[in-house]
């Protein structure tokens, strides 16, 4: 057998020409189609549960800043009030109290959010891949943990391929 390219004798069972390189098409020389995605194969049943468990963790966590904030909406006014000698007339420091809540109620629906992923998330509930998605790329914002958590979720969650195995897991749930 010759090489069809340089025309150098090429033994059987050869697969290559040893003097150009060509391919003889001797031994059928193909990969696997799925072969590029196998490294990521199960990337969502290997890291559901502690992407739900960080979730869980973030949204615990939301609950405590809330607390802290509203302990510091009643303290602050009245150590400001009493530091003042009992004259709280500084109209800025009226609005903290409301500011302070206002914040905290902000806080306190971004916790829900996150309790709620956390759930659906452990539970496989098909509609927590989006919601993970949207809180992942809006925690994007919150760094250092929000961000690490966000690009944790859309690293798990984000490809297409991790779309389709978290509809397998979620209808076989």
């Amino acid at each position: 057998m010759f090489c069809d390219k340089c025309g150098s004798p090429i033994g059987s069972g050869a697969q290559f020409c040893s003097v150009c390189g060509k391919a003889t098409g001797t031994a059928p020389i193909a990969v696997a189609p799925n072969a590029a995605r196998s490294s990521t194969d199960g990337r969502v049943q290997r890291h559901i549960q502690l992407l739900a468990s960080l979730w869980l963790a973030n949204g615990i966590l939301r609950f405590v800043e809330v607390g802290i904030i509203l302990i510091a909406g009643q303290v602050l006014p009245f150590l400001m009030a009493w530091g003042m000698g009992g004259r709280y007339a500084n109209w800025p420091f009226t609005f903290l109290p409301f500011g302070l809540y206002g914040i905290a109620g902000i806080l306190a629906f971004f916790g829900v959010a996150h309790l709620l992923l956390a759930w659906a998330l452990f539970q496989r509930a098909p509609w927590a891949r989006p919601l993970g998605l949207v809180l992942g790329f809006l925690a994007l914002l919150r760094p250092p943990f929000g961000t690490a958590l966000s690009i944790y979720t859309i690293w798990v969650l984000l490809p297409e391929h991790s779309g389709q195995e978290y509809e397998r897991l979620s209808r076989a749930y």
